[in-house]
């Protein structure tokens, strides 16, 4: 094999590698770690999360309703939402919860795991390594 073909390979191999790191950074970007976000239970009763579907990719599925597409959901439920208002902002927390916990009316918790500041829903969504405990 020539240096040529070597470089050619190696470059290659490379490029590849970095379409994969690139291809992992794109599916969570915007997802962060959010820790210990103090939350106040008001009362809110948790319903079941239905995870979105993802091709062999990541990438989301969708399906059509109404006449416009939106994500395609899991038939099975991986877990409860939870929602809570964060102490001093009064910015709604969502957290995803693999079991149903039990949370005082008007409990203050510290909230963490991975997920997403949505500032135009003025909303945190947690739903990955979700922990919760009391403050």
């Amino acid at each position: 094999m020539s240096q040529e073909q070597t470089n050619g390979l190696s470059q290659l191999q490379k490029l590849q590698a970095l379409q994969a790191q690139n291809k992992a950074k794109a599916k969570t970007s915007s997802m962060v770690k959010l820790e210990n976000v103090v939350g106040v239970y008001l009362g809110t009763e948790p319903t079941e999360h239905f995870p979105k579907l993802l091709d062999s990719n990541g990438n989301k599925l969708q399906e059509e309703k109404n006449g416009r597409k939106v994500d395609k959901r899991s038939e099975t439920p991986d877990g409860w939402t939870y929602t809570f208002a964060e102490f001093s902002t009064c910015k709604t927390i969502k957290i995803v919860l693999s079991n149903r916990v039990n949370v005082q009316l008007m409990g203050a918790y510290k909230l963490s795991g991975l997920g997403y500041d949505i500032k135009s829903g003025n909303m945190y969504f947690i739903e990955k390594d979700t922990t919760i405990v009391n403050y």
